[in-house]
């Protein structure tokens, strides 16, 4: 059973206040999903919509250990929603769905904040040799595997700036700035492993929708 709260404006870039959401209640990590309303006239696929600039403020606010799962699409509406979950998220392992084997899975052991970082996401990207036709709206799924330790959500978008041979990129000089504007359905999950350390596992699932 969820709780929702209306988001105060549509470009989600706002500290939104959450009255309505009873967030002392979530005794574990629950899930949390953000729809995203534009305006019928804003293009959902270009203009800068990326919606990690929409969840990060969002999930920052309410506090990212308290979620395992967050989700978040967009659309043509006159609002935004959020809706959080009373229970545990499920397993990305665990659903039986369109994923199947992850075209990408990789294991960085370098600062999350260096270059180097983004540089093995993005090699492994571009070995998974993405085929989406190019401009297409796509649906991204991301796993982090990480210690308790780690504040999960600020991997997301150095991440998903990594992921430029799936995206695209319009300046081949900047290779961390892909077309994520693309993602209109983005679901990014966290699985605990302490023996990793400082480490962390990326793994990858998307299409064309």
């Amino acid at each position: 059973m969820g709780q929702r709260a209306d988001l105060l404006d549509q470009s989600g870039r706002q500290e939104p206040t959450f009255a309505a959401v009873q967030i002392e209640t979530l005794e574990q990590p629950s899930p949390v999903a953000l729809a995203v309303g534009l305006d019928d006239g804003v293009p959902l696929t270009r203009g800068g919509h990326d919606l990690d600039n929409y969840l990060f403020p969002v999930v920052r606010t309410l506090g990212p250990e308290r979620f395992a799962a967050v989700f978040s699409r967009k659309h043509h509406a006159s609002s935004s929603t959020i809706a959080i979950a009373i229970g545990p998220a499920v397993p990305v392992d665990s659903a039986a769905d369109w994923r199947g084997e992850p075209p990408l899975s990789v294991r960085t052991e370098v600062s999350a904040s260096s270059m180097a970082w983004k540089a093995a996401i993005h090699e492994a990207c571009r070995a998974a040799r993405p085929a989406l036709p190019p401009g297409v709206p796509v649906e991204l799924h991301l796993r982090f595997e990480v210690s308790a330790r780690r504040n999960w959500s600020t991997l997301w978008k150095p991440a998903i700036d990594a992921l430029g041979p799936l995206l695209g990129s319009p300046d081949p000089e900047r290779p961390y700035r892909p077309h994520d504007d693309r993602i209109v359905s983005l679901a990014l999950h966290r699985a605990l492993d302490e023996s990793l350390g400082h480490d962390v596992v990326i793994t990858a699932w998307w299409r064309a929708v």
